[in-house]
């Protein structure tokens, strides 16, 4: 991914100054001033092309990123499915905890294959209060604190 992506930035930077060089004409050249020869595409027009792509390609970013942080809008639909947990057992297996409703099931998950393992009718983990008091720091704090009483 980053090889093609590479490429394709020293590829745009070779055509600009391919462009820059046609622009200007060489000692040997011979110019009229009589016509007047216009390019298409100039250093001006290019210029302005690759910034436009490069912003296009940034807010294409940014727009993934953004929705990668919002958790893929998974409880847009109003489904009532949350995902509440969830643990790698190899390379490729998982174990999953989720909620649909009061009801929490644990799921295994293979490439291909997606087992309940346990349905739970009372929940065994509590959801994450979000919108609780505290700041960052204090919150911190007091996970410090409880793992240095553990060990």
């Amino acid at each position: 991914m980053y090889k093609s992506i590479l490429s394709v930035i020293v590829f745009l930077f070779l055509s600009f100054t391919v462009c820059i060089a046609e622009d200007k004409p060489g000692k040997g050249a011979i110019v009229s001033h009589d016509t007047a020869v216009t390019s298409t595409l100039s250093v001006n027009n290019y210029s302005q092309m690759m910034f436009g792509l490069l912003f296009v390609v940034g807010m294409i970013f940014a727009m993934a990123w953004l929705l990668r942080r919002m958790g893929r809008f998974q409880n847009a639909a109003g489904t009532g499915m949350k995902l509440l947990g969830g643990v790698s057992l190899g390379q490729r297996e998982r174990a999953l905890l989720i909620q649909v409703g009061e009801t929490q099931i644990l799921l295994g998950v293979a490439p291909g294959n997606v087992n309940t393992l346990h349905v739970f009718d009372k929940p065994v983990v509590a959801e994450p209060d979000l919108k609780s008091s505290g700041s960052f720091v204090e919150k911190f704090n007091a996970a410090l604190k409880q793992k240095a009483g553990m060990s």
